[in-house]
This record gives structure tokens, C-alpha cells and sequence, in this order.
């Protein structure tokens, strides 16, 4: 394996909705990809060569050994929040194109309006080019909560994931990024198998299963600019990873900062 490079997605957003439009208070507009502008996405994905895989492939020995000989990052698609939309627009792009996905799932928001219902969830589950994982309970930033807290909302929702999918295993998505060294720890010894953040960079061989790095594809995203962000070499890609960055820096010292609800 070289490297993958995990693209984090939110909702897709209906043609013909209005501008900032959201399928629930918990999203943020700037992460809504247009209905359009996915298909263009994960066409490109295909139509470029690009090995895809699926989160649960890429914690797998040898993974991504096809994208090391062509010299490009493997790539893998995960989905947060767990919207509606997840169900209703992305899933059929993602079947048609026969590209794997992850959909993170904040389960205490199961069933709310705008977002996935348990019978979208097991559907989902039951289709082999997805998988479902856990994005905490309440969508509370785990690093914010106490150690029973934190405990507590990551229990829960590994067992409504695995209620509702009969898988033995999951991942989980921070959410807001927000993370630190005791809640891998936690997530860990809950039974999680890996944890996906919003650090910026690539999955490197060896990396570290409860670190992993995610680039965020926002709405603001041309397809142009879709394409640079897949070269890790690119200005787009360096750009973004060094805001991203700097943003992370800022928000470990000086606290939460108001960089939006997305994550």
C-alpha cells in the first residue's frame, strides 16, 4: 500500500434547491456537494483510473497495493451526519458507479426529519458496497465530554449500529473532528475498529487505525478543484491542508471556534 486519501462528504443537496439549503438544522451548507456536481465527482473517480476503496478494504493488509504501482493514493468515500440524503441521492451515484462508501451515523438523530430512518439504515447495511459506522450519539464533540460521558455516547451508538446492521464491527467519525488521544483510547476499548477524523493528509502504510485523515469535499468545490485536491502534490491540496491546519491549531489552544456545525 502507498497511501489513500479518505474524502469526507455531508449532504448532497437536490437540484433545484434553494441557495443554502439543508436537509436538517444539524447541517452546515458549506458542506453540501450539489446533486450534479456528485455524479460529475464520482464519475471523474472512474473515469480517471482511481483505485477505490472501501474504508473497511483499506484497514485491510495489502490494501491500495494496485494504487502504489500507478503512483496515485488509493482513494476511499465516507459520508457524516448520516442525512436522508445519504439514501435518497447519494446511494444510487454511488451503486451506479460501483463505488464503496462509508456512512457515518449520528444514531440519536435516527429517524429525525431530514434524516436517515432505521429502514434506510438496514438498507443501506444490506447493500455489499456499504457499510455503516458510528459518528457518536447526540453528534456532542467527544473530546468536550467527560470520560463517562464519552463513554456512554460512543457505547450507545456502537449498539444501535450493530442492532440495526448485524455488523460485528464498526468504525467511528468523530464529530466536528473533534478528538484527542483519550477518546481514541475510549473508542478503542468500546470496540471500535478504527476512528476517521478531519485532520487533513493521506492514510499512510502503518498509520494509525484511530487517526485518520479525511478531506473534506465542500460545496464551494468546482470540479476542477475536485481534481487538484486528489493530488497530494497539487497547490489546492497543500493550501487546504495547511488551513486546515493552522484552523486545528488554533481551536486546541484557544478552544472551540465557531468554524461551523459540518464533521
Amino acid at each position: 500500500m502507498r497511501a489513500a486519501l479518505v474524502l469526507m462528504y455531508h449532504q448532497i443537496v437536490p437540484e433545484g434547491a434553494s441557495p443554502g439549503w439543508v436537509p436538517a438544522p444539524l447541517a452546515d451548507p458549506r458542506y453540501g456537494v450539489g446533486q450534479k456536481d456528485f455524479v460529475r465527482q464520482m464519475a471523474h473517480l472512474r473515469e480517471e483510473g482511481y483505485t477505490i476503496l472501501s474504508l473497511d478494504s483499506l484497514l485491510a493488509p495489502g490494501a491500495g497495493d494496485e494504487a502504489a504501482a500507478s503512483g496515485r493514493p488509493a482513494v476511499a468515500v465516507t459520508f457524516d451526519d448520516g442525512y436522508e440524503t445519504d439514501w435518497r441521492l447519494a446511494a444510487p451515484v454511488l451503486s451506479k458507479f460501483g463505488i464503496p462508501a462509508t456512512f457515518f451515523v449520528a444514531t440519536g438523530h435516527i429517524g429525525a426529519p431530514g434524516m436517515l430512518t432505521e429502514s434506510m439504515v438496514a438498507e443501506l447495511s444490506a447493500r455489499p458496497i456499504f457499510r455503516i459506522g458510528s459518528h457518536g450519539e447526540s453528534h456532542r464533540f467527544l473530546s468536550e465530554l467527560s470520560e463517562e460521558e464519552c463513554e456512554d455516547e460512543l457505547r450507545r451508538s456502537l449498539e444501535k449500529v450493530r442492532a440495526l446492521t448485524g455488523q460485528k464491527e464498526a468504525e467511528i467519525s468523530a464529530p466536528g473532528g473533534r478528538t484527542s488521544p483519550r477518546v481514541a483510547d475510549l473508542a478503542r476499548k468500546t470496540g471500535y475498529r478504527a476512528q476517521a477524523t478531519s485532520r487533513p493528509g493521506l492514510f499512510l502504510p502503518g498509520g494509525d487505525p484511530f487517526s485518520i485523515p479525511r478531506l473534506p469535499v465542500m460545496s464551494r468545490h468546482s470540479l476542477s478543484d475536485f481534481s487538484a485536491l486528489l493530488d497530494p502534490r497539487s497547490p489546492a491540496t497543500r493550501r487546504d491542508w495547511w488551513v486546515r491546519s493552522a484552523k486545528q491549531a488554533a481551536r486546541a489552544v484557544l478552544g472551540t471556534l465557531p468554524f461551523g456545525k459540518g464533521g
